[in-house]
């Protein structure tokens, strides 16, 4: 009687620690990502001097780096998408007064234009020519918007204009002055502060704020008290509007109005006929 053919039993093993997945393949990929980012880090860290990490501290602290080459071999410009649109004003020599203050107003109502507290904290602020520069006004209102009544705190709405502000300014390469301005409300008999200690309080602490934001110390000229001396609104002293703030950025009248020179060779276009 022939044997029945045997029968072949082929066991099926577990390869090793296949129930896992690509599970690790993801972990692993985080990993080598992190280590990436740390030794981008480390490399930044190395590569940069003082005044460059100062300025990539202050763009993370207000969102606003100044423009101009960096220490990292030169390295790009790293702005936010608000105003990317459009460069930074450069120096006055490079553009007329016009111009600059053109930009100044289109940079601040593009941050204003994301912003919903900022836009209103920009209805109060007033950019304009004068004969020693540039005049950046910070205007109270009745609701009290930047100074609480008799103290010399500023208000945050205003402190985020002066962050904003600084690196800004700062790009304009020119001396400011910071001015206190106080309305003609008298204080109480008898106390320790007047309009003008109050008016200079005020310009001191926006000082702080503008060196805190990364505005160079050394091109401050003045922190300057003038107490109800200057009205915004002469016709009535004690008015809301004459509560202000005022940076004025110094630019010589021979700076006015310069463009580029030509360079030897070049040649006018003919005018026309």
């Amino acid at each position: 009687m022939a044997e029945a053919p045997k029968r072949k039993v082929i066991k099926k093993v577990d390869g090793g620690h296949g129930h896992h997945g690509g599970a690790w393949k993801v972990a692993y990929a985080d990993f080598v990502t992190a280590m990436m980012a740390l030794f981008m880090v480390m490399w930044l860290l190395a590569s940069t001097d003082q005044q460059t990490r100062k300025e990539i501290s202050n763009y993370f602290r207000t969102g606003v780096l100044p423009n101009g080459d960096l220490a990292m071999n030169h390295a790009a410009q790293i702005a936010p998408s608000v105003i990317e649109s459009s460069p930074l004003p450069p120096p006055p020599n490079e553009e007329t007064i016009d111009d600059t203050v053109t930009d100044l107003r289109q940079h601040f109502a593009r941050l204003a234009a994301v912003d919903a507290d900022l836009a209103q904290m920009m209805r109060n602020v007033h950019i304009k020519i004068t004969d020693d520069g540039i005049l950046l006004e910070a205007v109270d209102d009745a609701g009290g918007q930047l100074f609480d009544t008799s103290s010399a705190k500023l208000k945050e709405p205003l402190e985020r204009f002066l962050r904003l502000a600084a690196p800004l300014l700062a790009q304009l390469h020119s001396q400011i002055e910071i001015n206190g301005h106080t309305d003609a409300r008298p204080f109480a008999t008898g106390a320790k502060l007047s309009n003008w200690d109050l008016s200079y309080q005020r310009a001191a602490a926006a000082r702080e704020i503008l060196v805190g934001a990364g505005y160079p110390e050394d091109l401050i000229a003045g922190v300057f008290a003038r107490g109800s001396s200057q009205p915004y609104k002469p016709d009535d002293p004690l008015a809301a509007e004459n509560r202000r703030l005022s940076v004025l950025v110094r630019i010589a009248k021979a700076k006015r109005g310069v463009k580029p020179t030509a360079k030897p060779g070049d040649t006018e276009p003919a005018p026309r006929p």
